[in-house]
């Protein structure tokens, strides 16, 4: 059986919209990010120590204004759960944050644009700065922090949902 050209450019097309399954939301940074995502990373302890962690993130939100953030990290000797909650306006980020194993909360401000997040982490004793790239279906989260014994995390997240 042989297929006209016209019918494998349709297929081709309807596989590709098929392989898309989240929209491109043009200025709805947030709506882009909901989804379940996995991947792996690198974890820098203090006194200099690396450590590789596999990671899943949730997110989850309420139109393009709020994102509920939630990225859980581990390896056999590390885990880390940072939860936040997200408020976009007009690209200026505003919200508060908490890491459960290492017992820290805080606030978060920084800005968004349709494919970047720049946040600034503000807690008692613990202060850090957290910057994500983003794209359809796939994303990169780094994380730096001072006055912990995690100094940050790298991790590259693909997405399963």
């Amino acid at each position: 059986m042989s297929l006209s050209r016209g019918k494998l450019v349709v297929l081709a097309a309807a596989a590709a919209i098929l392989t898309f399954t989240v929209p491109v939301v043009a200025g709805d940074p947030f709506l882009m990010l909901v989804g379940t995502w996995a991947g792996k990373g690198t974890a820098q302890l203090d006194g200099g120590k690396r450590e590789r962690i596999s990671c899943r993130g949730y997110y989850s939100g309420k139109g393009a204004k709020v994102l509920r953030l939630n990225i859980i990290c581990a390896n056999p000797s590390i885990k880390v759960e940072l939860r936040s909650v997200l408020n976009n306006s007009n690209g200026r980020i505003s919200g508060t944050w908490e890491e459960r194993n290492f017992n820290q909360t805080g606030t978060i401000t920084g800005s968004v644009t349709d494919t970047e997040m720049k946040l600034s982490i503000i807690g008692d004793g613990l202060n850090g700065f957290l910057k994500m790239t983003f794209g359809q279906s796939n994303q990169t989260v780094s994380i730096s922090t001072n006055g912990s014994t995690l100094k940050g995390m790298s991790i590259d997240f693909a997405r399963t949902s």
